[in-house]
């Protein structure tokens, strides 16, 4: 950057920089300004870019009972927790019984 900017406070940055530099500090928000000056830039909420890995979550803590527990922990509806775990439900449900032979199974 430029010399002049060396001798940029807090006080002389206008929104957004100001909001950005005192939580990061000014080197950041001129950093930030370096790189998106000119552009509108829109950050999309943190849970909308991390929904894999909340989906992926759920599965894992899924134990057939728990759609609400998980649907306020992760901030997805009921439903919404159902759908995500439909196919773990369907292998539950079509899975045979522990004990009963397949009709492949050979008697002896």
């Amino acid at each position: 950057m430029e010399d002049w900017v060396k001798d940029i406070e807090i006080e002389d940055l206008d929104e957004p920089y100001y909001q950005i530099a005192e939580k990061m500090g000014i080197k950041v928000a001129l950093e930030m300004a370096k790189m998106f000056q000119g552009s509108q830039v829109y950050f999309p909420k943190v849970e909308t870019s991390c929904n894999p890995k909340r989906k992926q979550l759920i599965k894992e803590e899924f134990n057939g009972y728990n759609y609400r527990e998980l649907a306020e922990k992760y901030g997805f509806t009921e439903r919404w927790v159902r759908e995500i775990c439909k196919d773990q439900v369907e292998r539950e449900r079509n899975k045979p019984p522990e004990n009963q032979l397949s009709l492949f199974d050979s008697v002896e």
